[in-house]
């Protein structure tokens, strides 16, 4: 708490310094040429792009940007001689789109992304400069998790889980280089299993067995690769069980905030 505090405090101060000079007094340059104090800098239509501080052509304390339709676009919040720089995205309806750091104008540490309809916390991703590293996590509107997806340098390495939105697993399998690969497992509500079978390389493969909510078996199909004998019958299967697995992705497609910081303060 306490460093939280100072961080803020930091912040604080450095703004202060900048907007203590009169708003009239705007993109000044120091004796290298360097940004100095305040600047502001305009659409061609005239409306306002972005404002902030600079210090020897580096922004320092809270930077805005700006719609060109004149709605809040996202808030940088610099501190000097520090690499990270905290990030708020908004949409143009003013709701918050998604938070996290920037290192050297890349996503660094974990990143969350908010519903434009409802406002609500859907995914949250792991970044290392740039690149997905770890766990990354999407949620109902309840917060329990949907679904949870592991990165290992941009690529899906690992596990591959999804949930009922009463927390109980509705999937469990896993990627290796990008492919799934291994057990692939889906359940009932009821916590019983609907389909157990696998996955080689992206592909289906060896027995997969269909289950009644009893537990009793349904019926099995053998896989060869990604084919198996009775295709009209994989069929039927595949668009019960598959609209079962994709439920948890949600009613509405949502946006997906621009990476607005990668063009820097011109």
């Amino acid at each position: 708490m306490k460093q939280v505090t100072f961080l803020i405090l930091i912040i604080s101060l450095s703004t202060i310094a900048c907007f203590s000079q009169t708003d009239t007094v705007f993109n000044q340059v120091d004796k290298s040429g360097l940004k100095e104090g305040y600047w502001k800098k305009n659409y061609p239509s005239g409306k306002l792009m972005y404002k902030g501080c600079f210090k020897a052509g580096k922004p320092v304390g809270e930077m805005q940007r700006y719609y060109e339709t004149g709605e809040l676009k996202a808030i940088m919040n610099y501190i000097e001689g520090e690499k990270r720089v905290f990030t708020k995205i908004y949409y143009d309806t003013g709701e918050l789109a998604s938070e996290g750091y920037f290192i050297n104008e890349k996503k660094d540490s974990v990143w969350n992304y908010y519903s434009y309809y409802t406002h609500t916390l859907t995914s949250s991703e792991n970044y290392t400069a740039g690149i997905k590293h770890g766990i990354e996590q999407h949620y109902y509107e309840n917060k329990q998790v949907s679904e949870e997806i592991e990165w290992n340098n941009n690529i899906r390495d690992g596990i591959w889980n999804q949930y009922f939105d009463n927390g109980k697993p509705k999937l469990k399998a896993k990627y290796s280089q990008n492919k799934i690969h291994g057990v692939y497992i889906v359940y009932y509500p009821v916590g019983n299993i609907y389909i157990l079978g696998g996955y080689l390389n992206d592909k289906r493969h060896g027995k997969w067995v269909f289950y009644d909510e009893d537990k009793k078996v349904r019926s099995e199909i053998v896989y060869n690769f990604g084919k198996a004998d009775n295709e009209e019958e994989i069929m039927k299967k595949d668009s019960v069980y598959f609209q079962m697995v994709e439920k948890n992705l949600g009613k509405y497609k949502e946006p997906t905030p621009d990476d607005l910081m990668r063009r820097g303060f011109e």
